[in-house]
């Protein structure tokens, strides 16, 4: 029993910078190679940003203290939080306080308290994967 629960003890996979470079289907040669066919790529990407009110209405229909299921993971937790969060990027977020440590937070981004909850079982998600 709870021997599955310290993921300190499960070895990552780790890649040297060399091998990486070596590789032909990564993020950094697919960037490159688009950036050599269309210099104004990274532009275009960002034209495409996020609305400030993005996810607004679905915001709306939640409040703290409501009970949820995300949909990614298929975790329970309660909403403590329902709001902008800066440090995510633009538009809505849900804050919510997981009943299992499954989650990457206790509350805070980067530094910046949101609400409060134990280690791990924090999550931020948009209103949309409740």
């Amino acid at each position: 029993m709870g021997e599955f629960d310290d993921v300190s003890k499960v070895e990552k996979y780790v890649i040297s910078e060399d091998a990486y470079n070596k590789r032909d289907d990564t993020f950094r040669k697919f960037h490159a190679d688009q950036m050599k066919h269309n210099p104004l790529f990274k532009e275009a990407m960002e034209a495409k940003k996020i609305p400030a009110d993005f996810q607004k209405e679905l915001a709306d229909l939640t409040q703290p203290t409501m009970r949820c299921n995300l949909n990614i993971g298929q975790r329970r937790g309660e909403i403590k939080y329902v709001g902008k969060v800066k440090e995510l990027g633009p538009g809505y977020w849900i804050g919510v306080q997981l009943d299992e440590p499954s989650g990457d937070s206790n509350g805070s981004v980067k530094g910046k308290a949101y609400f409060e909850c134990q280690n791990k079982f924090g999550v931020f998600a948009r209103p949309a994967d409740l």
